[in-house]
């Protein structure tokens, strides 16, 4: 074992920033807070990427005398959660000018703590290093929604998501505790190794209280009670980074545990997120229908989505891994895509969240109303769009493993949300409303823009998300078998 330091350079330098911002944040004028603050977490962001790809071993590698496990996987999982940090900065920078805090700084500076957290915990291969990690994303995300002057919808979203949130971590807490006392170990190869001699009942009760925890981070039901008021109540760019953040920390740190220590369980597991999923996909779909806030519809949205992630670990354990890492990266880039124009539409006294406010778009923006159209086709798994490709694969995963009844389910649940999707392009296109443009700030749009136009090429070239998520997959299982 040995501590291999330069694996944690990406980490370290993101904490450092973090950091230094703390202490510059002292010395900013006010009123250069916001512009300051975002072009330099903008430059950490592209910064951190770089260093990710470049410290990246193909070939697993541990740190810290195996409390890390650097591989492909976890990565590529980082390089999507600091892009989605990058666009989160970009509509951040334009929805601060419009929503005045008095601590812009902080708000930076947490949003680099939150990532710092993320990153952790798709990298952790030891129980109380993903549990402190999963702390120090939720805790920076419950102050990023309570930041702003006066909005008292993102004050009360923050008290119910911490305080469910608590619950959830204690019931994690308390699996990770039953873990230990049953196998000595925190480490996952030597909880792996010791569960064959654990008692089943009191590994299911484990395993139970683990997959609740999850279940609650990615907001699936039954777990999901705190999304549509968190999402709703939360800045539309905490909103954004929450929504697409905490489902790759989440989803990838269940793939890191439970297939190394649960593998001998899957069978029981993957029973369960199948159901779990399906009750999911169904019920988000239709809790959205009658949405007229968008952001709300998109929480629900999110449940779906989860859903249809969830039913895909019935599968192939190689399959299963493939299909969830190529979904969260379409997932992703729609969700930064949504969110982001929600945010970049939003004025003061929220006019732009309803789906009344979207009336005549078309004719005030004809841009904004042609990528909406993009991004909810993308949610809604319209072909050629990346988002038809990922709902594709794992329609697939779950027809290799004979669950064609299931398949028909996450089917159906996709065609109920054409529903919801199309309600926005219809308020837009065929609807009539004020007159007058739309003011829009360059550095919403561009990253709105970007990610829309990312998913019109991922979605006409999907081999190259495809062959990335192998090369995933193919590093993770080097380190696992």
């Amino acid at each position: 074992m040995e501590l291999n330091l330069h694996l944690f350079v990406p980490e370290f330098f993101v904490a450092g920033v973090a950091i230094l911002f703390i202490l510059i944040d002292l010395f900013i004028p006010s009123r250069s807070k916001n512009s300051f603050f975002s072009t330099a977490t903008f430059i950490t962001a592209a910064a951190a990427i770089l260093l990710v790809a470049f410290t990246t071993p193909f070939t697993p590698k541990e740190a810290f005398n195996g409390f890390i496990k650097k591989d492909f996987m976890a990565s590529l999982s980082q390089i999507l959660i600091l892009f989605t940090l990058l666009f989160t900065t970009l509509i951040s920078h334009d929805y601060i000018k419009r929503f005045k805090t008095n601590y812009a700084g902080e708000f930076y500076y947490t949003l680099l703590f939150a990532a710092l957290g993320a990153m952790l915990m798709v990298e952790a291969n030891e129980l109380a290093t993903l549990f402190v990690s999963l702390e120090v994303l939720s805790i920076s995300t419950y102050i990023l929604m309570a930041l702003f002057k006066g909005d008292y919808r993102g004050k009360e979203a923050a008290l119910k998501y911490f305080i469910l949130g608590s619950i959830g971590a204690g019931a994690l807490a308390y699996g990770f505790a039953i873990l230990y006392g049953i196998t000595g170990s925190t480490l996952y190869p030597e909880v792996a190794d010791a569960l064959s001699a654990a008692p089943l009942p009191v590994v299911l009760l484990a395993v139970g209280l683990i997959i609740s925890a999850f279940l609650f981070k990615v907001g699936a039901v039954p777990f999901h009670g705190w999304a549509p008021d968190a999402y709703h109540g939360a800045p539309t760019p905490v909103a954004l980074f929450m929504g697409a953040v905490a489902k790759i920390a989440a989803l990838v740190a269940l793939i890191r545990l439970f297939y190394p220590a649960f593998l001998d369980f899957s069978a029981k597991w993957g029973e369960v997120a199948l159901l779990i999923g399906l009750v999911s996909a169904l019920f988000g779909a239709l809790a959205a229908l009658p949405q007229e806030n968008i952001k709300r519809m998109l929480a629900y949205s999110s449940i779906s989505h989860a859903g249809v992630i969830l039913t895909a670990l019935v599968s192939l354990p190689s399959l299963a891994i493939y299909t969830v890492l190529f979904y969260l990266f379409a997932y992703t880039l729609m969700t930064v895509a949504a969110f982001g124009i929600v945010a970049v539409l939003t004025q003061k006294g929220f006019k732009g969240e309803n789906l009344t406010d979207w009336k005549g778009l078309y004719s005030r923006s004809p841009l904004i109303a042609l990528l909406a159209v993009v991004i909810f086709m993308s949610l809604a798994g319209i072909p050629p769009l990346l988002g038809f490709w990922a709902k594709l694969y794992v329609l697939i995963a779950l027809i290799q493993v004979g669950k064609v009844l299931p398949a028909v389910v996450v089917m159906v649940a996709s065609l109920i949300s054409l529903g919801f999707y199309l309600k926005p392009i219809v308020y837009a296109f065929m609807k009539e409303g004020e007159e007058g443009e739309v003011s829009l700030g360059f550095s919403g749009l561009a990253a709105v823009l970007i990610s829309s136009l990312a998913l019109i090429f991922f979605g006409i070239f999907p081999n190259i998300v495809s062959s990335v998520s192998l090369l995933s997959i193919a590093s993770f299982l080097k380190g696992v078998l």
